[in-house]
């Protein structure tokens, strides 16, 4: 037989073995008064012993109908945190699922914004490099047209454009 945490008389779950007897303890007590107060109220010319055994018997049937009602309280209750607890479970998924989502979402954008900001940074590298290498042409240009005018040469070739890097490169 399996292992199970049910006790298999009443077919209740373990942990609701103690909500089960509270509420049985106290309907039986209600009972018991109220059969009592009952057969003491007839007035009848019974002995306490016979008046005891009246409230028993009144009582036992009443009793049984309060561990039968107990039962289905306690099944309905279970019922009920079963479904609480999938209704919850599925929440926490769900929040879960959407935290993840808008975490991805946010590190897309934050990729964006960081690609951006590297994209630009090296475009500005990109512009500076070919700053460069046009004032090193420049420069070179420059230091021809001196060399002609000292030597006395005509110097016709044109000063180079800026736009002339991306054309040789």
């Amino acid at each position: 037989m399996p292992d199970s945490d049910r006790v298999s008389i009443w077919s209740i779950a373990g942990g609701w073995g103690t909500v089960f007897y509270i509420l049985f303890s106290i309907q039986v007590a209600v009972i018991v008064v109220l059969v009592g107060w009952r057969e003491i109220a007839q007035r009848t010319d019974d002995t306490p012993v016979d008046t005891i055994l009246a409230i028993g018997v009144g009582s036992a049937p009443n009793i049984f109908t309060a561990a039968a009602i107990n039962i289905a309280v306690i099944f309905q209750a279970e019922v009920i945190a079963m479904l609480a607890e999938r209704y919850l479970r599925r929440r926490f998924e769900e929040g879960k699922k959407e935290g993840i989502e808008r975490g991805i979402e946010r590190g897309i954008e934050q990729g964006i914004e960081q690609g951006l900001k590297e994209g630009k940074i090296v475009a500005r590298a990109e512009e500076r490099a070919r700053n460069r290498r046009y004032i090193a042409r420049l420069r070179a240009w420059d230091g021809r047209r001196i060399e002609a005018a000292e030597k006395g040469e005509p110097f016709d070739e044109p000063m180079p454009e800026p736009d002339d890097d991306d054309k040789t490169s």
